[in-house]
């Protein structure tokens, strides 16, 4: 196989791993949900991981072909010159290309257009998070105190609505509310806010924030929107596996099943419910309420379910990240060496 035919298979491998995981993606997770409700920070790891290498692999296309086909130039001749050059230099195949009439020069400016647009966006979007996190910390630190509560370090809130839930670590870290305080029992109590620490010592607000950043303008692509509604569902399981560690499984679907029905109002959801999830749209809160998790914690699933898809998923996104570094890693090289 001739070298310029082997860097269209890539290109070829590229399109076709990026539509089969698009479109595949959904149900290869749906399948695999028994296995990595079982194994929730591994899950949390796939959906990340899978973001950024389905990302990075359709941004790796352009490029690839600019190694085998030539076409007009659109830049001056000397501004030519050094693009060709740099192709040359990253190009690990070399050989002779296919004249198509496509400008080279847009397989690499596209791509590159589309950075600099999309890191434009995720910037924006980090910083307005990063406000309404500052927001809800400012709000919840002007009715609370620094406490040692069932041994955990919490802002406690003066609140007669029972609510426990969880800031990044530098704006505050575990929020619990008099109203929790006095109506968990002491295990319960226990519970909780252990699952709020794992949200913390985790990072789970630092991860939600990324995926939430990199599919904000892509949810268009079923793959990205079903991991990104995914990842939220598996960081609380993580929680959990923690919770119950610390304080038993009794303890902690009791404690949620307890908030979840406290104070319910005529729409069916809590008045701390519904408080929590504003601030957690709003500024990357992450809390316990509500009992949708009871069920997987008293009768998580057993045996062999989900493994098969898991691995499909492991092996495509190792694929695929195979694939987008063969492509990604020669630019960065060349660009690093100023393309000698």
């Amino acid at each position: 196989m001739s070298h310029g035919l082997l860097a269209l298979v890539i290109a070829g491998l590229l399109t076709a791993g990026i539509v089969v995981a698009a479109l595949a993606g959904p149900r290869v997770l749906r399948a695999a949900a028994p296995m990595l409700m079982r194994a929730p920070r591994l899950a949390v790891g796939l959906l990340a991981s899978g973001v950024i290498s389905w990302v990075l692999t359709l941004l790796a296309v352009g490029p690839v072909l600019a190694w085998v086909i030539s076409g007009p130039d659109l830049l001056p001749a000397g501004a030519a010159q050094v693009c060709q050059q740099c192709l040359a230099a990253a190009n690990p195949f070399g050989g002779p290309t296919f004249d198509t009439g496509i400008p080279v020069v847009l397989l690499l400016v596209v791509p590159a257009l589309a950075v600099v647009l999309f890191f434009a966006s995720f910037a924006g979007r980090v910083r307005r998070r990063h406000r309404a996190t500052l927001r809800s910390a400012s709000r919840f630190h002007s009715a609370g105190l620094r406490r040692v509560v069932a041994g955990y370090d919490v802002l406690l809130v003066t609140d007669r609505h029972p609510f426990a839930l969880s800031l990044p670590r530098r704006h505050g870290g575990i929020v619990v509310s008099t109203g929790a305080v006095d109506l968990l029992a002491a295990d319960e109590l226990r519970a909780v806010l252990a699952h709020e620490q794992a949200h913390v010592r985790q990072h789970h607000h630092l991860i939600a924030a990324l995926v939430d950043a990199l599919t904000a303008h892509l949810r268009w692509v079923p793959l990205l929107a079903a991991a990104a509604d995914a990842l939220g569902h598996y960081l609380e399981i993580a929680a959990d596996d923690h919770a119950r560690r610390e304080a038993g499984t009794s303890a902690l679907a009791s404690a949620l099943l307890v908030l979840g029905e406290a104070g319910r109002g005529e729409d069916g959801r809590s008045e701390a419910g519904r408080g929590a999830d504003a601030a957690y749209d709003a500024g990357g809160v992450l809390h316990a309420l509500g009992p949708d998790r009871v069920r997987h914690l008293v009768q998580p699933v057993r045996g062999y379910a989900g493994v098969a898809a898991t691995m499909v998923g492991i092996s495509s996104l190792l694929a695929l990240t195979a694939l987008a570094g063969a492509v990604h890693v020669p630019y960065v090289m060349v660009v690093l060496s100023g393309c000698v």
